[in-house]
C-alpha cells in the first residue's frame, strides 16, 4: 500500500493496521527539497520502517534546482507578466543558488578526474568504458541531494530536454562535504 503526506506516527499507527490484514505499507510520499526540509525527518523514519520515500517536487518548484534566481527570475523562459517568484523570495535563496553553482563544478572536477581514471584502467580491453554524465547541472545537483537524503526524487518531466538532464543523474552521488555544503546554504537563506 502506498500513501500520501502521512506523519511518522500516522506512517507507524496504519503499518500495525495494515499488518494485521496481511498487507504491508511500500511507499509514503511527500514534499521534500532544499529549499523545504521540514519533512526530513520523515525519511529517516521511512527508512527506519522500510518504506519508500517518494519525494514530491523535489526541484522546489524551480527555487531548489537554481532555475530562477535574482539574477534569472524568469528562469531563462520568455516572459509572460508577472514573474513566477518575487525578487525578495529570490534575493533571499542567493546563498543557496550560489552553493548549488558551486557544488555542480565541484562534483564535476571530481567526476571527470574518476573517468580518466576509468579510461586508463579500460585501456586494452575489449569494448568502451562506460559513460558518466560530467557536464553537471543544479539541476542534477538538487534532485541528488535527495537521493542522498534516502528520498526517491519524482520529478517532472515535460520534455525530452529535461528527460535527459534527469538521466543524468544517473552514475554518480553527491559526498558528505558537498551535502553538507548544500545543506548549510539552505539554512542561511531563512525560508
Amino acid at each position: 500500500v502506498g500513501v500520501q503526506d502521512i506523519s511518522p506516527l500516522r506512517m507507524r499507527r496504519l503499518m500495525g493496521k495494515l499488518d494485521s490484514q496481511g498487507l504491508t505499507l511500500t511507499a509514503n510520499s511527500f514534499e521534500f527539497s532544499l529549499t523545504n526540509r521540514k519533512n526530513e525527518k520523515w525519511i529517516t523514519a521511512c527508512k527506519t520502517l522500510g518504506v519508500i520515500p517518494l519525494i514530491r517536487n523535489p526541484l522546489g518548484s524551480g527555487l531548489a534546482s537554481g532555475q530562477y534566481t535574482a539574477s534569472n527570475p524568469s528562469g531563462g523562459l520568455a516572459s509572460t507578466g508577472a514573474a513566477k517568484f518575487s525578487f525578495q523570495t529570490l534575493e533571499k535563496l542567493q546563498p543557496l543558488h550560489s552553493v548549488l553553482e558551486s557544488v555542480a563544478e565541484r562534483v564535476k572536477t571530481r567526476l571527470t578526474r574518476e573517468v580518466r581514471d576509468i579510461q586508463d584502467r579500460y585501456r586494452g580491453r575489449k569494448g568502451p568504458p562506460p559513460k558518466i554524465n560530467t557536464d553537471i547541472t543544479t539541476t542534477q545537483v538538487a534532485l541528488n541531494y535527495i537521493v542522498a537524503k534516502g528520498g526517491v526524487p519524482l520529478a517532472e518531466v515535460n520534455s525530452p530536454t529535461q528527460a535527459q538532464e534527469v538521466i543524468g543523474c544517473l552514475g554518480w552521488s553527491l559526498n558528505d562535504d558537498e551535502v553538507a555544503m548544500l545543506e548549510s546554504a539552505a539554512d542561511l537563506c531563512k525560508l
